[in-house]
């Protein structure tokens, strides 16, 4: 009965040496970013900062073109506002220009929900939320990943230049 207490104390021994040999090489493999993943998010990033940039170009548009907001100026008063009884009426809005004001702030409620669904798709569409992730943590975390990512991010702005000067 000894005899085999013993066999299983070894075997469960043998396999914890095992594990303990085989986990940290398997760990280390998968918290490492590759440069495929690099670009990857490289790629995503610059998708999604156009994606930002569109939705600041309709927002600014909604602004600067209703007429009731003065080029913007009003709106900036009433946003400023945030709300307060007191700042609205100093600001010297009408009626009309606070309801503009109040649609404007719907449509751009809108433009954010919009922009946050394509992000979300391009995310996980192209590089996975869990990668995405991984990276994003990685690169606050480790000085030479961001330092390889700052390069592919270079050469892909250099790339994209290089194919604006011809097409021009």
């Amino acid at each position: 009965m000894k005899s085999v207490k013993l066999k299983n104390s070894l075997l469960v021994f043998g396999m914890l040496v095992a594990c303990l040999a085989i986990c940290p090489k398997t760990m280390a493999q998968d918290g490492e970013v590759t440069s495929e993943e690099l670009t990857l998010y490289a790629q995503v990033t610059a998708k999604i900062d156009t994606l930002k940039s569109n939705m600041k170009a309709q927002i600014s548009e909604a602004v600067k073109s209703n007429e009731l907001m003065d080029g913007g100026r009003m709106y900036n008063e009433l946003n400023k506002a945030k709300g307060d009884e007191t700042k609205i009426a100093e600001s010297g809005a009408t009626e009309e220009q606070i309801a503009a004001y109040a649609q404007i702030q719907k449509s751009i409620e809108a433009f954010k929900a919009e922009f946050k669904e394509q992000y979300t798709g391009v995310v996980k569409d192209e590089i996975g939320a869990g990668t995405y992730n991984k990276v994003k943590k990685a690169l606050k975390a480790d000085a030479a990943v961001k330092a390889q990512y700052d390069e592919i991010v270079a050469s892909m702005a250099t790339a994209s230049e290089e194919a604006t000067e011809g097409e021009g």
